[in-house]
């Protein structure tokens, strides 16, 4: 699946606000099934954020590294 590039930039500090947003509504939320389950989301979007992040950082640094437009295929 390829996501346009302002979206894929995007998607990091969207999750991350999802995770922070889920993680503050953990904390005052009275009721405690409703309280472990908005942790375990925002927790859930916070690795996302991570995951995705790390994974653009890796693929920018073998860009570099390789010149060819494809991985797949060796520019001759």
């Amino acid at each position: 699946m390829r996501l346009s590039k302002p979206l894929y930039e995007a998607l990091p500090l969207l999750y991350v606000m999802i995770g922070v947003g889920a993680i503050v509504i953990a904390y005052y939320e009275p009721v405690r099934i409703r309280s472990i389950v908005a942790f375990v989301i925002g927790l859930l979007a916070a690795i996302a954020a991570l995951t995705i992040f790390l994974h653009r950082q890796d693929r920018r640094e073998l860009s570099r590294e390789y010149p060819a437009d494809n991985l797949d295929m060796p520019r001759s």
